[in-house]
């Protein structure tokens, strides 16, 4: 259950109009700032999180990290503020700039960039993130959806999970080694010490190659592919792209070498991306709203809105306003995890009564919380078949049914529900040959709408089961 509504006021000052982002922890609204009259985006912690004050202390860290960046390039935080609800429970919450236009990630999922426009936009980000590593601060999750395309460049989101560089390592957060996305992981991250502005760097280096490409450098997708990169070391493919300058290839390279001391500095790159000469950006006038009259309270719902249910807001669409949720990392949500597994469980692994079992994932590939520990292999035995899909069809009968069930919580935005849903219904379609083709389609899919923040990690984990236990029985099928 979200903690706000629509028409809620905050601290006598913020109106909720709608929800228009919604992530595993953390949810966005629009709002009306009614003292200075104008739009701004309102995030807060998402449901009964809020009541857990390590997590409060989480969005303190991001509202700190980000006052202190002042660039064209990164989005600004405005205020910081906690209201207390009726029921008690007090929900932290930063007032931001409300961000128009598109994630790089949403623009991604059409193909690749042309050169000029990926080389610009890196060396945005790139300026961004030098701005933020001058006073200290690495942002550690660095991806597409992350970056927002706006009409003046390119826009940094969620410094959520940042932290302070330095000579002293990291203390005090289980998990916090693995804060960021499998795919954008510098493999030095693994080791104990301190956060490093070049493990930012080869996230950038990610970014840039596939921005180029359409496809990341290295076939990375869990934390166990991150460990195979930590220890094998594999080349990155050189870069094919017609007309590209072989300088920029070899600079994209450079920021993905395993070594981070061979990798340049966001200011070098920012530099060699031309986004290091001083530039007057584009000023964007913002829209005003009209002043409301109101005594003033702490939060206060208008009396019709009152009276009347507010039903579920469904997560932003591509092309409307977003702005980034929470990275907050995975052992102190826990107890979130394991009651959204609640919600989608009795599809996957039930029998009728909805109980997973013992050795069922807490998650999968980061869709942008920050991930927990590389798990050890369980050698607990494999959830019972009796309600795995056995046939393409009921595969993709099960897939729609967890998805309308995810789709109507806000666990999976609308569009890439039905993209879902469309690849589970071309399972029975074509030669039988092209089966198993058509399933790692389908697996594809979900991995690329995880990694890019459309869908919560649960849900995903969940339709990765459905495909794990459909492929266990075939494969034991053919062995028979």
């Amino acid at each position: 259950m979200s903690p706000f509504t629509s028409a809620l006021r905050l601290h006598d000052r913020y109106v909720l109009r709608e929800r228009i982002g919604l992530g595993g922890m953390s949810e966005v609204w629009r709002a009306d700032d009614e003292v200075l009259h104008r739009p701004v985006a309102v995030k807060a912690l998402a449901g009964q999180l809020a009541a857990d004050p390590q997590l409060r202390a989480v969005i303190q860290r991001e509202a700190r990290a980000a006052a202190r960046l002042t660039h064209p390039h990164v989005t600004q935080v405005y205020d910081y503020g906690e209201a207390t609800l009726d029921s008690g429970v007090v929900v932290p919450y930063l007032v931001m700039e409300l961000v128009e236009g598109q994630t790089l990630a949403d623009r991604l999922a059409g193909g690749p960039l042309a050169w000029p426009d990926a080389v610009r936009t890196a060396g945005q980000v790139a300026g961004a993130l030098a701005a933020a590593h001058r006073i200290g601060v690495v942002h550690r999750d660095v991806k597409p959806a992350n970056v927002m395309l706006t009409e003046t460049g390119a826009k940094v989101l969620d410094f959520g999970i940042a932290a302070p560089a330095g000579p002293h390592p990291v203390t005090g957060q289980p998990g916090a080694l693995l804060m960021g996305t499998p795919a954008y992981f510098a493999p030095e991250r693994l080791d104990p010490g301190p956060a490093n502005p070049a493990g930012d760097v080869y996230a950038l280096g990610v970014l840039l190659y596939r921005s180029l490409t359409g496809r990341a450098p290295l076939p990375v997708r869990s934390w166990d592919d991150v460990l195979d990169v930590r220890r094998n070391r594999p080349a990155v493919p050189p870069l094919r792209v017609p007309g590209l300058p072989p300088e920029v290839a070899d600079l994209v390279l450079a920021c993905l070498a395993m070594d981070p001391e061979r990798r340049p500095t966001a200011a070098r790159l920012a530099e060699r991306l031309g986004a290091g000469r001083p530039v007057d950006p584009p000023t964007a006038v913002l829209p005003t709203v009209a002043p409301v009259a109101h005594p003033p309270t702490l939060v206060e719902r208008s009396p019709a809105a009152a009276s009347r249910p507010v039903p579920p807001a469904r997560p932003v669409a591509p092309s409307r306003p977003a702005v980034s949720s929470n990275r907050l990392f995975g052992l102190l949500v826990a107890g979130a995890v394991v009651l959204l597994l609640a919600v989608v469980g009795s599809l996957v692994w039930g029998d009728g009564s909805g109980t997973p079992p013992a050795a069922a994932p807490t998650a999968g590939p980061s869709t942008g919380a920050a991930e927990p520990p590389v798990p050890e292999p369980s050698s607990a035995a494999p959830p019972s078949t009796a309600s795995e899909p056995v046939t393409l069809r009921q595969l993709g009968d099960r897939f729609g049914e967890l998805l309308d069930r995810a789709e109507a919580i806000g666990l999976v935005d609308r569009k890439t529900a039905d993209d879902l849903r469309k690849k589970a219904a071309e399972l029975e379609r074509g030669k039988p040959k092209d089966r198993d083709k058509r399933v790692e389609d389908l697996r594809e899919k979900i991995e690329d709408a995880a990694e890019d923040d459309k869908i919560d990690p649960v849900t995903a984990a969940a339709l990765r089961k459905l495909i794990d236990g459909y492929e266990r029985l075939r494969g034991g099928a053919d062995e028979g």
